[in-house]
C-alpha cells in the first residue's frame, strides 16, 4: 500500500504568530527592494556624473594648463607626481581638496593655494618653508626651517652656507639664536656653527676654530659687547681658543694651547 504524506501538522499556529511572520516577511521584502533601488540609483548617479563631466569637457571645460607660483626649492617632478594632473581631464572633475592635501605633503611646502580657473586652468600657489640652518645629529645634517621643523626631501649638501646647529632640543631655538647673531653682521659672517648647551645657553663657533660662550641670560647684550670689542681690538683675530662671556661685564679668554684635560661645560 502506497503511503503519501503531503503535510504533517503539529498544532494550529496562533494568530499572533502568523501576524509576526507576515510582518517579518513584509519588512524583509521592503529592505531588499530598497537596497536594490539604492544600488540602481548609485549606478545611475555615477554614470550620470561621468556623462555630465564628459559633456563639459567636450564643451571646452577641460584641463589644458597648470600654473605654478612660488616654487623655488620644490622639485618639479615631486610637485608633478603629487598633483597628478593630466591634460584633457574634465576640469570640473578635479578634486581641489584632494589636490591640496597631496601637495601639502611635500616636505618643502608650508602652505598652498589651489584654484580652478575656468575654462581650462589650475593655478597652484606655493608658500615654501624657509631654510635657516643645518641641524647636525650623529654626524648627519638635516635642513630645518624657522620653526625648527625638518624639511623632508631637502638636500643638505646644497645649503652648506647655512649655520650648523647642534645640541639636544636645539632645533626649536635655532631661529632665536640666529636672529641674535645676525644683529652683528660682521661678526656673524665669521660664524659657522652654534651648540645648544644643557638646553639653556649657546656656544658659538667661528670659522677660525674659536669658541664664544654666551650667557644664558641676555645673550644679545654679550654678543653686542663682543662685537664692539672686536671692532676696537680685533680680538677674534688673536690666537685664542675660547672667549667666555658668561660672567656679566667680564670677558675671560683661554689661549689656544694644548690642555691636559677638559672639564664639564654648562
Amino acid at each position: 500500500m502506497r503511503r503519501l504524506i503531503d503535510w504533517i501538522h503539529f498544532g494550529k499556529p496562533s494568530r499572533k504568530t502568523l501576524l509576526q511572520k507576515i510582518k517579518i516577511c513584509s519588512i524583509s521584502f521592503f529592505c531588499v527592494s530598497a537596497l536594490s533601488t539604492i544600488g540602481m540609483a548609485m549606478m545611475d548617479h555615477k554614470k550620470l556624473h561621468h556623462d555630465l563631466l564628459k559633456l563639459t569637457a567636450n564643451a571646452g571645460l577641460e584641463l589644458k594648463k597648470t600654473l605654478v607660483h612660488g616654487r623655488s626649492h620644490t622639485p618639479k617632478e615631486t610637485l608633478a607626481n603629487a598633483a597628478n594632473l593630466i591634460i584633457g581631464t574634465p576640469i570640473l572633475g578635479i578634486d581641489l581638496y584632494k589636490l591640496h592635501a597631496n601637495i601639502s605633503k611635500i616636505g618643502w611646502v608650508e602652505d598652498a593655494i589651489v584654484e580652478r580657473r575656468l575654462p581650462n586652468t589650475i593655478r597652484i600657489t606655493l608658500r615654501e618653508r624657509i631654510p635657516i640652518a643645518l641641524l647636525q645629529n650623529n654626524d648627519k645634517h638635516k635642513l630645518i626651517d624657522r620653526k625648527g621643523e625638518i624639511i623632508n626631501g631637502a638636500d643638505p649638501s646644497k645649503f652648506t652656507h647655512l649655520t650648523v646647529i647642534t645640541g639636544m632640543d636645539a632645533a626649536p631655538h635655532a631661529a632665536n639664536i640666529l636672529s641674535i647673531l645676525k644683529t652683528e653682521p660682521e661678526l656673524f659672517s665669521e660664524v659657522w656653527a652654534a651648540s645648544y648647551r644643557s638646553k639653556r645657553r649657546w656656544d658659538v663657533h667661528l670659522k677660525n676654530g674659536m669658541e664664544i660662550r654666551l650667557p644664558e641670560t641676555d645673550p644679545i647684550s654679550a654678543w653686542s659687547r663682543l662685537a664692539m670689542i672686536d671692532r676696537e681690538k680685533n680680538i677674534t683675530d688673536r690666537d685664542l681658543a675660547v672667549i667666555d662671556l658668561r660672567v656679566p661685564r667680564q670677558l675671560v679668554v683661554e689661549p689656544n694651547i694644548p690642555v691636559r684635560g677638559k672639564g664639564s661645560r654648562t
